[in-house]
């Protein structure tokens, strides 16, 4: 059961990274949406340069960390065992 919300997550972390690495003013947007973020005026702010730079640095990191969590579900369920049900 923890398995598949877990995919779902890192599937969500996936998503989530490419459209700050492929568009980060549009993901800058949807994320304050998303958050509940109302604040007057917002249309006529734009992001600094280094903080675009920054949201899609991070993106990248987002689908290399999303990516990295589906193998090793892929390989744990390939193994037959729950990750980390080692018993130690």
């Amino acid at each position: 059961m923890f398995a598949v919300a877990r995919r779902l997550g890192y599937g969500w972390m996936v998503a989530q990274g490419l459209l700050a690495a492929l568009a980060p003013e549009r993901s800058l947007s949807l994320n304050m949406r998303l958050c509940g973020l109302a604040l007057d005026g917002v249309d006529d702010l734009a992001p600094k340069p280094w903080y675009v730079r920054a949201i899609r640095a991070t993106g990248v990191g987002m689908v290399a960390a999303g990516g990295v969590g589906l193998l090793l579900e892929d390989q744990a369920d390939g193994d037959g065992s729950e990750a980390g049900g080692s018993g130690q």
